[in-house]
């Protein structure tokens, strides 16, 4: 793609970035060039989270308080496959509040171990987890006795690589 920064006339510092093919350049996620550079640094935080919800603007503030962790937000409307997600060689967390899609959820955990991700944990936060995930059918056939009530906690891990 053939890129050409322009300045407004009689403006300096105001950059423009074009393109030829009018194409949408790919953008990091939001607190996500934060991210890259502390990655390009050689400074990876021990986890990552990644705040999907209404709330999630003010839950990722909150975990970038503390420089263990980075966090960084994908918004319902948001198509985690149009981001650039630095998540490389560091665990994920996603904190998924239910107000997003399952379909987005899904995606967003494909993009993110595709962007060479050690792990991708689901943490469903609207869930009690002091209560039972599911309970025992007898009377459904076997194999399919466990009857699940409610989201858990899911890790993902990248395939492995086969020689």
């Amino acid at each position: 793609m053939n890129r050409i920064a322009t300045t407004a006339p009689g403006k300096r510092g105001n950059a423009i970035s074009k393109s030829n093919n009018n194409a949408i350049l790919p953008k990091y996620a939001a607190y996500g060039k934060v991210l890259a550079d502390r990655q390009r640094w050689s400074n990876p935080p021990l986890f990552i989270f990644v705040c999907v919800g209404g709330d999630a603007f003010r839950q990722a503030q909150n975990h970038n308080k503390d420089r263990d962790f980075s966090a960084m937000v994908l918004a319902a409307d948001q198509d985690p496959k149009s981001l650039i997600w630095p998540v490389a060689e560091c665990p994920i967390v996603i904190e998924w509040d239910g107000s997003a899609p399952t379909a987005l959820i899904i995606e967003l955990v494909k993009c993110l171990l595709r962007a060479l991700a050690t792990s991708v944990t689901v943490w469903p936060i609207w869930e009690d987890f002091s209560t039972s995930p599911g309970y025992f059918d007898t009377s459904k056939p076997v194999g399919r006795r466990w009857t699940p009530t409610r989201e858990t906690i899911k890790t993902y891990y990248p395939k492995a690589v086969r020689s």
